[in-house]
C-alpha cells in the first residue's frame, strides 16, 4: 500500500473510532442492542488501528525513555488493561452480540468493572489521541488561532458536560447503579461526550507540546 493511501487508511479509521467511541457512550444504558453491537465495532476498529500502527508500538519498548515517552506508556498501558476488562465484562453481561454465549457468573461484579473500565478507556482512549494529533505544518497563523480559540470553546463545554455528565463519580467506582435519562436526545449526550473527548485531547496534545517546547529550550540553553 502507498504511503498516502496508508497515511488516508489510518485517518478513516482513527476517525471512525472516536466516533465509535463517542456513541457508544451515549448509547449507554438507552439503547442496549445498538450499544452492544458498536462495542463489537469498537473492538475491530482497535484491532485494525493496531494493525496499522505496528511499527509504532514494536518501536515502543527499544525507545528512550523521558517524561513524554513514559506518560504515553502509562496512557497506553491504562487503554490495553481497560480494554482487556470491557472484553471480559462484555462476554459476561452481553445479551445480544453474545446472547449466543452460555451464562456466565458473576454479572455484578461484570457491571462494575465493564462501567469503570468504559469511562477509563474513554478518556485514555482520547489522551492518546492527542499525544498523536500534529498541527499541519504551513497553516496561516490566522488559521491557527482561529483553531485555538475553537478548541478553547469546545474545551470549555466540555469541562462543563464532564461535570454534569456525572464522569469524576464513574471514574473513580463510586456510581454502582448508572442512571441515563432517556429523555435526553441521543444526539445531544453524543454531543456532550464529544466535547468531552475534545477537552481530553486537547489537554493531552498541549501537555505534549509543553514537554516538546522545554526539551528543544534546554537544548539551546
Amino acid at each position: 500500500m502507498r504511503a498516502n493511501g496508508k497515511r488516508a487508511l489510518k485517518i478513516a479509521v482513527d476517525v471512525a473510532l472516536a466516533v465509535v467511541l463517542v456513541a457508544l457512550m451515549a448509547t449507554a444504558l438507552v439503547q442496549e442492542a445498538p450499544h452492544e453491537w458498536l462495542g463489537v465495532a469498537s473492538f475491530a476498529l482497535v484491532v485494525a488501528h493496531v494493525v496499522l500502527n505496528r511499527r509504532w508500538l514494536a518501536s515502543v519498548p527499544r525507545a528512550r525513555l523521558d517524561v513524554l515517552r513514559v506518560l504515553q506508556l502509562v496512557v497506553l498501558a491504562g487503554l490495553v488493561v481497560c480494554i482487556v476488562g470491557q472484553v471480559a465484562s462484555s462476554l459476561v453481561v452481553s445479551k445480544h452480540a453474545f446472547g449466543f454465549l452460555p451464562a456466565l457468573p458473576g454479572a455484578a461484579w461484570a457491571r462494575r468493572v465493564h462501567m469503570v473500565c468504559s469511562y477509563w478507556m474513554f478518556v485514555f482512549a482520547f489522551a492518546h489521541a492527542g499525544f498523536h494529533v500534529r498541527v499541519p505544518q504551513g497553516m496561516p497563523s490566522w488559521q491557527v488561532w482561529a483553531g485555538r480559540i475553537v478548541l478553547v470553546v469546545i474545551g470549555c463545554i466540555g469541562a462543563y458536560s464532564f461535570v454534569q455528565l456525572g464522569m469524576p463519580s464513574y471514574l473513580l467506582g463510586q456510581v454502582q447503579f448508572a442512571y441515563a435519562d432517556p429523555s435526553v436526545p441521543v444526539a445531544i449526550s453524543m454531543a456532550r461526550y464529544a466535547s468531552v473527548a475534545v477537552l481530553v485531547a486537547g489537554v493531552s496534545h498541549y501537555v505534549r507540546a509543553g514537554i516538546v517546547a522545554a526539551k528543544r529550550k534546554k537544548r539551546k540553553g
